[in-house]
């Protein structure tokens, strides 16, 4: 079944709203040197490494999966999923200049980026965007190949974590962990296509 119809100002308030509320849970995991799940992690992780801008890196690590997304799921999809990334990018870049945060507990951060990244992601879901990356080349893999998608990011994410050890200290990890699991907790029982659509 297609997903519900939105008008044009529609589809756009909601895509600026998940955009807004992504860009705030990396916001609240940078003030506490966490990271998550998925290439914006691995965009995390290489930013504290090298001291470099969270918002380029991302982008640059999303490019190449954009040959994925057009293949698999069209040009429109593609273009709000890099218009997403690219705006979660500098408005993530720019929110410290706005929100100063000092400091804030590794649990609290954890807690607060899971529940808004959580329905900033489901509301992208909702609108036909994405934060690009390697759930695209996840469900290929179980398209072409028959490997499923939930086991390619689980083996994915066990390696970036894990490589996490090596630069962060272990009890920001699992908090960072926390996160991650909270995220997927909130699109598991929130995304359900029978709510919204009739049956």
């Amino acid at each position: 079944m297609d997903r519900p119809h939105y008008t044009f100002w529609e589809d756009a308030q909601g895509l600026i709203v998940s955009i807004i509320l992504c860009a705030l849970g990396i916001h609240l995991l940078r003030t506490s040197g966490l990271v998550t799940s998925g290439t914006a992690g691995l965009a995390l992780l290489i930013s504290y490494i090298g001291n470099w801008s969270f918002g380029w890196v991302f982008v640059l690590i999303n490019l190449p999966f954009y040959a994925f997304a057009w293949m698999r799921r069209g040009a429109m999809f593609t273009i709000k999923g890099f218009m997403a990334v690219l705006l979660v990018s500098i408005l993530a870049d720019a929110m410290p200049h706005v929100i100063d945060i000092d400091w804030i507990a590794p649990w609290a951060a954890a807690i607060l980026f899971g529940v808004t990244t959580g329905f900033g992601l489901l509301g992208l879901f909702r609108h036909g965007a994405s934060l690009g990356g390697i759930s695209i080349v996840a469900v290929i893999l179980q398209d072409r190949y028959g490997i499923r998608a939930g086991l390619t990011l689980q083996i994915y994410d066990a390696c970036l974590f894990a490589t996490s050890l090596f630069f962060l200290p272990w009890r920001l990890v699992m908090w960072s962990l926390l996160g991650g699991v909270l995220v997927n907790m909130v699109i598991a029982i929130n995304h359900r296509r029978d709510w919204y659509l009739p049956q």
